[in-house]
């Protein structure tokens, strides 16, 4: 019946739709507020974690992907994102500059000491997000355990008993003898959804009046007739839940919208409905339909004829963005009478095809093939029975979903999952609950966004030099770094002071300044230096949802893991460096000692060690150099170092001696040959190339302490038994797999005895295609 009288509406909508007034100037004004709005371009962020909990030995790694929001193409401009880390007191824990590179950025750090057991939130921003009056941030939520305390599972059972249901009539109103849809979310206090079948609706005399179902998210809707003089309540009566609650008052008119998105031909259908009493106050004035997304926008100005109570406009969805569109009715005083959400999926695309194959040492091939060329991405592999979820959160929910929605869904991936049949009907129960758009109508008119912070690249490395007068009028500073082949010169400012704006500057490198003066001739001076970020704080606070769980609540005995006590991490240290090439200095250093053949052409000797296993630096304290060994039996031994037989005293001469003047390194860990340290170095130079013997310092380091963020290797951390194994641990995780001309690729990582895995895969490509599925494979 409801059917039928939908599509009489279509029919009358015929009638109606010739009625639109063919003046504009509202139109036009909407079309000009939408324009000037978002003008400015925003940047959009997702990231993509390997997991979302980890023990306190692990590597946490992450991929982040930045998207223009005005063009839906990978933000190339972006350089600098923020991350702030946060407890779940809200209290800071960590703050580190990462650097984006082709709308792309990838991180990954150990934990230490400072994060214990606990919920950690992840918060990642950039300057010019605090230009505009929406949260554009992403926030990822992780779980770290502590080995050496029993870990709990996590019930999967909803706490009944603090079930609470949360009523969203459409366009915020019940209104009196029309058809009126509500939406409906039911939840217990930790937030989580609770699926309820059979929940009833009655009326005063416990006449049903309409029955529905919720989906796993808690999610569900509900049609009827309301009647203003009539009280309902909702009304659940099962084994598990027992429930009963008032809906709001029915009011005596209003004006709803709804809409019919499953029509033929690529139709939309939308009602703009009002009861009897409403024909006085309605009827007979210009309302303008207006369905966007951000500035791309559908209009159509129309009017209720005489008496009628219901107007339909078909809009085809070809002109309708992908994601979450707006539809809103505004006035002829442009004001807002009603808004409600649709969601428009598009055109799906298969994204990949994923095999596995188990090698011949027992290790797996993941063969993969996208749809899609041109594009970057980043999979995490995990055993199937892990506890880590993969499946939270989607790059599709955070560009699509989130970016428009007042309140985001952490949780979002339910309604982008392939393998989820019902996934548009979840999406429509979800766009009757979230009911509000994250840009606000009235904004348009009032707060236009205006550039107060920048758009910030790179950093500054700024100071001051303490030398002679005419030095400072004409000299000149060069900083350098042959590690990351560096070589910048700055004018140097009558009172001494020099800048290097837009510079990468890793946490950590150490920087050579070399002053020369208006002939060449290097200088040494004392010279001041600190590294700016040029980052203001970000104007949103982080919301932390707050549990309002009560104390006496129990809910259902919980299942302990024990991690083994046997468990020991060894440092390592590994030298991957050619040793096949024939040594002719081996005579003149110990017979214990190792040594390697030098054809690097760029970087200095302390580039070299870097790379060897060894802490270089500069002390914070003294503001010296410094060289330690890292693991093993000589951890933080201080080497001593020869170059060609000849002791030498200051570390400053490692920075200056570039590796093409090297010919051979010799490394002594079992020094018995000196007194002093037991590891020693000995490093040979070329033929022709002469030491100075009287070497003196022309130059001044300085290492790095606020700049962009240093990544550790990731890899994979050490469990005691199978089982810790397959409950906490990774498989593999691939940050990074460009796909250019060839849209196949492959990894491989130890099988570590897995009969089927779970597979994330996610990324976009270059011209903005998505990227978000997960697959669990049968090992072959």
């Amino acid at each position: 019946m409801r059917i039928i009288a939908f599509f009489c509406c279509l029919l009358l909508s015929t009638i109606s739709y010739s009625q639109v007034k063919k003046d504009n100037s509202n139109s036009q004004k909407i079309i000009n507020l939408l324009g000037d709005y978002f003008k400015l371009d925003r940047e959009n962020l997702h990231v993509q974690f390997n997991k979302d909990v980890y023990t306190t030995n692990e590597i946490i790694g992450c991929k982040g992907y930045v998207l223009s929001f005005n063009s839906e193409v990978p933000q190339s401009n972006t350089t600098n994102v923020n991350l702030v880390v946060y407890d779940d007191n809200n209290q800071v824990v960590r703050k580190q500059l990462i650097y984006a590179d082709k709308g792309t950025f990838s991180y990954s750090f150990k934990l230490d000491a400072s994060f214990k057991s606990g919920i950690y939130h992840f918060r990642f921003y950039t300057n010019w997000m605090n230009n505009f009056n929406e949260d554009y941030s992403f926030t990822q939520t992780i779980e770290i355990i502590n080995r050496d305390e029993p870990y709990v599972f996590k019930s999967k059972e909803p706490l009944w008993k603090t079930a609470k249901v949360a009523f969203y009539p459409v366009s915020g109103k019940i209104i009196d003898n029309i058809y009126n849809t509500i939406g409906v979310k039911i939840t217990d206090c930790n937030q989580k959804g609770i699926e309820v079948n059979d929940v009833l609706i009655l009326d005063s005399k416990s006449n049903e009046v309409a029955r529905f179902n919720t989906n796993r998210v808690g999610n569900g809707s509900f049609t009827f007739i309301a009647d203003q003089s009539e009280k309902y309540t909702l009304k659940i009566n099962n084994d598990k839940l027992k429930l009963t609650q008032p809906l709001p008052p029915v009011v005596e008119t209003g004006i709803a919208i709804s809409y019919n998105n499953n029509l033929p031909k690529n139709k939309l259908a939308i009602s703009i409905k009002t009861n009897e009493k409403g024909i006085p106050i309605f009827n007979n004035k210009t309302y303008t339909l207006l369905i966007h997304q951000n500035e791309k926008s559908i209009l159509k100005e129309f009017s209720f004829a005489n008496t009628e109570t219901e107007h339909v406009l078909f809009f085809d969805k070809i002109n309708i963005a992908n994601g979450v569109n707006s539809i809103r009715l505004i006035d002829e005083n442009l004001h807002q009478v009603s808004e409600r959400l649709l969601y428009h999926y598009g055109l799906e695309k298969t994204s990949n095809s994923l095999q596995t194959i188990r090698t011949r040492n027992d290790s797996i091939k993941l063969s993969g093939k996208s749809d899609f060329k041109n594009a970057n991405l980043s999979v995490s592999v995990l055993p199937a029975k892990n506890i880590c979820k993969l499946e939270q959160k989607s790059i599709f929910g955070t560009f699509y979903l989130n970016n428009y929605l007042k309140n985001p869904e952490p949780n979002n991936y339910f309604y982008f999952d392939p393998q989820n049949n019902n996934r548009k009907q979840d999406m429509e129960a979800l766009m009757l609950v979230q009911n509000q758009n994250k840009f606000s109508w009235d904004d348009f008119k009032t707060k236009i966004p205006k550039i107060v912070y920048p758009f910030n690249k790179g950093v500054t490395v700024s100071g001051k030099i303490e030398t002679d007068t005419n030095l400072k009028s004409k000299g000149k500073i060069t900083l350098i770094s042959t590690k990351n082949q560096v070589f910048e010169d700055a004018m140097i400012k009558p009172n001494g002071d020099f800048k290097f704006e837009n510079f990468f500057a890793q946490d950590s490198t150490v920087f050579v300044l070399q002053v020369t003066n208006d002939k060449g001739v290097r200088k040494h001076s004392r010279i001041e230096t600190h590294v700016i970020q040029n980052e203001s704080d970000f104007v949103f606070p982080l919301q932390i949802p707050k549990k309002d769980c009560p104390v006496f609540v129990e809910s259902k005995p919980e299942e302990k893991f024990t991690f083994s006590k046997n468990f020991i991490e060894l440092a390592s240290v590994s030298i991957t460096l050619d040793t096949k090439k024939i040594l002719v200095n081996k005579d003149l250093v110990s017979n214990m000692a190792t040594g390697y053949k030098i054809d690097e052409e760029y970087g200095t000797i302390m580039d070299y060690l870097n790379g060897a296993g060894y802490r270089t630096g500069i002390d914070n304290e003294t503001g010296e150099p410094f060289v330690r060994s890292v693991g093993g039996f000589n951890k933080d031994v201080r080497p001593t170092f020869r170059i060609d037989n000849n002791p030498i005293a200051d570390l400053n001469e490692l920075y200056s001696i570039y590796l093409s003047d090297v010919d051979e390194i010799y490394f002594d860990n079992t020094n018995t040959r000196y007194i002093g340290s037991r590891v020693v170095i000995d490093i040979f130079l070329k033929k022709g190339i002469v030491r100075k013997s009287n070497f003196k310092v022309k130059h001044d380091l300085f290492m790095v302490t606020k700049g962009y963020a240093n990544n550790t290797n990731f890899k994979n951390a050490y469990f005691e038994t199978d089982k810790e194994y397959a409950l906490f641990g990774t498989l593999n995780w691939s940050p990074t797999i460009l796909l250019e001309d060839n849209p196949n690729y492959e990894l491989r990582f130890p099988r570590e005895g897995q009969k089927e895995i779970q597979v994330l895969i996610e990324g976009f490509s270059n011209d903005g295609q998505l990227v978000s599925e997960m697959q669990r494979i049968t090992v072959e």
